[in-house]
C-alpha cells in the first residue's frame, strides 16, 4: 500500500517549509516515528518524523526545495507491502517481465527537462552547455548560473585531463599531433581562465534561516512605511544598580543583564501607550490592540537572526526575566528553540550590545508596528545643570509602522522609556 505523508500545519499562519536536510534516502527502509528529514520554516528548524514504517518510494524534492503544506513530503510503501514482497519465493531482487511475442521493449523514461529561468538558458545556449545536462542545486532542482559555471569547469578540466594524457603519449590525438597539441594548449588556456575568475568570488546559496529571515525583511520594509527616531539616555543610575544585581544573582548562577531592565521599561511604556502594542489587520484595515504583553527578543545566532518570545513579560520580575532571556539565548544558539516560543509576540527589542554602535534603524518584526533598539553604552562628557560630567550613556532608537503610529507619540514613547531607565530603582517594584 502506498502511502503518501504529506506536510502538516506545523504552525500558525505557516503556509509551506523549506527542505534543509534529508536525513534518509529514496529506497531506505524507515520505521515510524523515525526523523526523515529537518525543514526550515518562516519561524524555526524543524526535524519531521514518518507516521509510518515502510520504504520510501519517493522525496518532495532536493534540499532546498519548497514543500507547502497539504503536498507530499516522502512516499512510502507501507510495512505490509514491502514484507509481502520480501516474502517472495526466492527472496531475490524481481527482474522486469520480459516484453510479450511482438511488443517493442519499453523505451528508457525521457530525459527529465531542466527548471531554468530565461536569462540562465540563454547564458547556457552561449556557452553552448546541454542545459538537461546540467544538474540543477536551485529551488525545485532549478539550473542556475553557479551550476553552469560548475558544469564548465568540469568539462574543461576533463578536457584538460585528456589533452595532458595525450602530451604525454598516453593516448594517441585523433589527427595530427599538432591538432593535439594545440589542443591541450586551448584547454589549460581555458580551464586557467576559468579558475581566474572563480577564484574572485563565492557563491553561497542563500537557503534555510538566512533565507526566511530575507524574506520576512522584505516584506517588512516593504510593507509597512518605516520611520525612525533616535535619543540618548543617561543610565548612570542603571550601571550602578545592575552592578550591585549582578553579583548578588551570580551567587545563583544568574547573569543578569541590561535586557531585562528594557523589557519592564518598555512593558509600562507600552501600558501608557497601547496603540504600539498592536498590528494592523489589512484585510479588515483595523488596528488590532493586543492585551497582553509578549516580547519578543531578537537574539543573533550563527545560523542568523532569530526572534524568541518572552510571554507576559510585564508579570515578571528582573530576576524572573534575567532566567528566561538566558534559557531561550541557550535554547536559540543551540537551535532547539520550539514553534510556540517562537510565536505571538506583540512587540519587539534589539540590543547591539556592548560591542555594537551607537544608533541604528531596526527592520519592524512585521506584522508588530514598532520596535526598540538598545544599543551601546559609554561614558561621555554630558551638560548637568550646567555643569560638564561624565555619565555613561545609553542610545536608543524607536523604528514605527507611519501608518499607525505618528512621530510625537512616538516621541512621548520614547521619553517614558528613558524616564523609567533613568529611575531604574522603580522597576524593581515590580516583583511579579
Amino acid at each position: 500500500m502506498i502511502y503518501e505523508f504529506k506536510l502538516p500545519d506545523i504552525g500558525e499562519g505557516l503556509h509551506e517549509a523549506e527542505i534543509i536536510r534529508w536525513l534518509i534516502r529514496e529506497g531506505d527502509v524507515v520505521k515510524a516515528d523515525q526523523p526523515i528529514a529537518e525543514i526550515q520554516t518562516d519561524k524555526a528548524m524543524v526535524e519531521m518524523t514518518t507516521p509510518v514504517a515502510g520504504k520510501v518510494v519517493a522525496l518532495a524534492g532536493p534540499e532546498g526545495a519548497t514543500v507547502k503544506v497539504g503536498e507530499p513530503l516522502i512516499v512510502v510503501e507501507t510495512e505490509a507491502a514491502v514484507a509481502g514482497e520480501a516474502a517472495s519465493t526466492d527472496n531475490s531482487v524481481q527482474e522486469p517481465a520480459p516484453a510479450a511475442h511482438g511488443e517493442a521493449p519499453r523505451p528508457a523514461a525521457a530525459r527529465k527537462r531542466a527548471i531554468a529561468a530565461p536569462s540562465v538558458r540563454k547564458r547556457a545556449r552561449e556557452l553552448g552547455v546541454p542545459i538537461d545536462e546540467v544538474e540543477g542545486t536551485g529551488e525545485g532542482g532549478r539550473v542556475t548560473l553557479a551550476d553552469l559555471e560548475r558544469y564548465v569547469r568540469e568539462q574543461e578540466a576533463a578536457a584538460a585531463v585528456a589533452a595532458r594524457s595525450e602530451a604525454k603519449g598516453d593516448v594517441l590525438p585523433t589527427g595530427s599531433a599538432a591538432g593535439g597539441r594545440q589542443a591541450s594548449i586551448a584547454a589549460w588556456t581555458s580551464i586557467a581562465s576559468l579558475d581566474a575568475v572563480f577564484e574572485e568570488e563565492e557563491r553561497i546559496p542563500l537557503r534555510g534561516l538566512r533565507k526566511k529571515i530575507a524574506e520576512k525583511m522584505v516584506k517588512s520594509a516593504y510593507t509597512a512605511p518605516h520611520v525612525t527616531g533616535m535619543d540618548e539616555v543617561d543610565v548612570t543610575k542603571l550601571v550602578e544598580i545592575r552592578k550591585s544585581l549582578a553579583s548578588e544573582l551570580a551567587k545563583e548562577q544568574i547573569k543578569l543583564t541590561y535586557l531585562p531592565f528594557v523589557i519592564k521599561a518598555v512593558t509600562r511604556a507600552l501600558k501608557e501607550y497601547p496603540m504600539f502594542n498592536a498590528s494592523l489587520d489589512e484585510e479588515t484595515n483595523e488596528i488590532v490592540l493586543k492585551k497582553r504583553y509578549h516580547i519578543g527578543i531578537a537574539t543573533a545566532t550563527k545560523a542568523g537572526l532569530v526572534v524568541p518570545v518572552i510571554r507576559d513579560a510585564d508579570q515578571k520580575s528582573i530576576r524572573e526575566l534575567a532566567i528566561e532571556i538566558a534559557e531561550l539565548s541557550e535554547k536559540a544558539h543551540r537551535q532547539a528553540l520550539r514553534l510556540e516560543e517562537l510565536q505571538g509576540s506583540t512587540f519587539t527589542i534589539t540590543s547591539t550590545g556592548a560591542g555594537g554602535g551607537w544608533f541604528a534603524t531596526p527592520i519592524i518584526n512585521y506584522p508588530e508596528v514598532a520596535i526598540f533598539g538598545a544599543h551601546a553604552i559609554k561614558r561621555r562628557p554630558v551638560v548637568v545643570e550646567d555643569e560638564i560630567v561624565i555619565r555613561d550613556m545609553m542610545g536608543m532608537s524607536l523604528t514605527f509602522d507611519h501608518r499607525v503610529i505618528d512621530g510625537e507619540p512616538a516621541g512621548r514613547f520614547m521619553r517614558t522609556v528613558a524616564h523609567y531607565l533613568e529611575n531604574p530603582e522603580v522597576l524593581l517594584l515590580d516583583v511579579r
